[in-house]
């Protein structure tokens, strides 16, 4: 999973890092074999069309597989590593809950503006900022020429002066920090761990040709006050090999969640050739379910019996001799 050097790395200095400076950086943190085969696990073109499973959803230009918990155990295992979990031990002074978390692929064109994640949502709605300790971790899945992500120097010291705002403009940027915005372009693998109070972005980008995967997730040290801040944690049984106090704790087993998965998602959310793409899988499953019901409706219930026993004897009987 993580290289050696990342592995070995002393947590403390991490977590001073993000103390003092309100990041931490690591190039190339996981193994380029552990991002292939984790990107392996998720199919993005897949988008599901009253598919009882967890998938993919589209808002605008990026796909989103929200509940990576349950669908990809390589993902799994870098959130819940011992690596992530003594950053958290070490840097939080109170419990701490692991509150979102997603693969998302970028591709064309994209403008995120400046914000901090310190978000307190009212359903699908931000209502505005809290005060609690936080991190993001993000793990770059391809290597990052452009869109990389963008913070400003020291400002988790000074955002609490705006918190009033959802997000800062990039004039206001411009014409005051500039001097303090630290571009990360890097190779596939490497970790940016920042405090959630750093006003940060993904650099604006116009490619048609170029696209960028993250996994990106952020742990809070959810006190009292804020019963039910977070998204909900899907969780595959299946990976959960080494369960323990401290895993239930972190992924919030019994703790009440109150906000939706993020994006909030539909069809207005997608672009035309998404939608065109849907259009065409309805077209042909629509067509499969109409000659299936019209079969039903025509012949005797004990034919179709037969037919599935014939059906599966053929299919068995052609497994066994492969």
């Amino acid at each position: 999973m993580f290289n050696f050097d990342f592995q070995n790395f002393s947590t403390a200095e991490i977590v001073n890092d993000v103390k003092t400076k309100g990041y931490f950086v690591f190039e190339q943190a996981l193994t380029e074999q552990y991002v292939e085969e984790l990107l392996q696990q998720i199919d993005f073109e897949q988008i599901l069309l009253n598919t009882n499973d967890v998938g993919v959803v589209i808002a605008s230009d990026i796909k989103f597989l929200t509940h990576c918990l349950a669908n990809s155990k390589k993902a799994y295992d870098v959130i819940t590593s011992r690596k992530v979990l003594d950053i958290c031990q070490q840097y939080f002074t109170n419990s701490y809950k692991l509150t979102n978390h997603r693969v998302y692929k970028n591709t064309k064109k994209g403008h995120m503006p400046w914000h901090t994640d310190n978000n307190l949502q009212s359903g699908k709605q931000l209502s505005g900022k809290h005060n609690m300790p936080g991190l993001l971790f993000l793990f770059y899945l391809s290597d990052v020429t452009t869109n990389a992500f963008q913070l400003i120097k020291n400002s988790q010291t000074w955002s609490r002066e705006y918190q009033h705002e959802i997000y800062l403009s990039d004039g206001f940027i411009e014409n005051n920090y500039s001097q303090d915005v630290l571009t990360l372009p890097m190779k596939k693998g490497s970790v940016i761990v920042c405090d959630i109070h750093t006003i940060h972005r993904a650099e604006p980008f116009q490619d048609k040709d170029y696209t960028r995967y993250t996994l990106l997730f952020q742990v809070d040290q959810v006190g009292s006050k804020y019963i039910g801040h977070g998204e909900k944690n899907l969780v595959n049984t299946e990976y959960l090999e080494n369960i323990s106090p401290e895993i239930m704790d972190y992924l919030g087993f019994g703790f009440k969640r109150d906000y939706p998965a993020f994006p909030n998602s539909s069809i207005a959310t997608m672009k035309l050739p998404e939608v065109w793409e849907v259009q065409k899988q309805l077209l042909s499953q629509t067509f499969q379910s109409l000659s299936k019901k019209l079969a039903i409706s025509i012949l005797p219930g004990t034919v179709i019996v037969n037919v599935k026993r014939m059906i599966w004897n053929f299919k068995s009987n052609r497994s066994k001799k492969s």
